[in-house]
């Protein structure tokens, strides 16, 4: 009877704690990043003879928070940038057997919010100047494929979630630009040249 009794009391303790475990509450998670100064990237590359691939990248980011978690009771972020971001690359190319890849960003506010399962998701976003990418290539013979990338974003954010509530404000004051200029003599591959300027951007899964 002894055995019986404490091994039914055990039982009643182990449910107990693990009713209690399921209803602690779920912590959450909240960021704040603020960037009140410039960031630039200059890249200048002066290249001949390559044999192989060349990947070149300037990149200024002004705040940018990755938050990847299974359960929060609420993710919150928020990102304030009140400085220029500008990321300039300039590359001068001979001859390169292989591919080419060069990439100019400027970003003033990037989030990246994943969470499995979250009572509430919010995302707050300003830029207040200037983001602009510049991208310039003059090339002789390329044998392989060419592919430029200048991009200058204001505000981007991801957000994937199974969340009661999702809530994303984005604020651009700023003068976004973005430039390029290719000049190529002779190209084996394809070529893809990309210019974007983009003042905010989301993009919410999930739900």
């Amino acid at each position: 009877m002894k055995t019986t009794l404490s091994l039914t009391l055990a039982a009643v303790l182990l449910a107990a704690g693990a009713a209690q475990a399921q209803d602690k509450p779920t912590s959450g998670v909240s960021t704040s990043q603020t960037q009140s100064a410039n960031v630039v990237a200059n890249l200048n590359t002066r290249l001949n003879n390559v044999v192989g691939d060349v990947d070149a990248t300037a990149a200024a980011i002004g705040n940018s928070v990755t938050l990847d978690g299974g359960k929060a009771g609420y993710v919150s972020n928020t990102q304030v940038f009140r400085g220029d971001a500008v990321a300039e690359l300039n590359g001068s190319l001979g001859s390169v057997t292989g591919d080419v890849n060069l990439t100019a960003a400027a970003i003033a506010n990037s989030a990246s919010l994943k969470v499995g399962d979250a009572g509430s998701v919010t995302n707050y976003q300003v830029s207040n100047y200037d983001p602009t990418a510049r991208l310039n290539l003059n090339a002789g013979t390329l044998t392989g494929g060419v592919e430029t990338t200048a991009a200058a974003i204001a505000n981007s954010a991801t957000i994937q979630a199974d969340a009661g509530y999702i809530g994303s404000t984005q604020g651009n004051g700023a003068y976004t630009s973005a430039a390029s200029s290719v000049n190529v003599d002779r190209v084996t591959g394809a070529i893809s040249a990309t210019t974007a300027a983009i003042g905010n951007s989301l993009t919410v899964k999930g739900f």
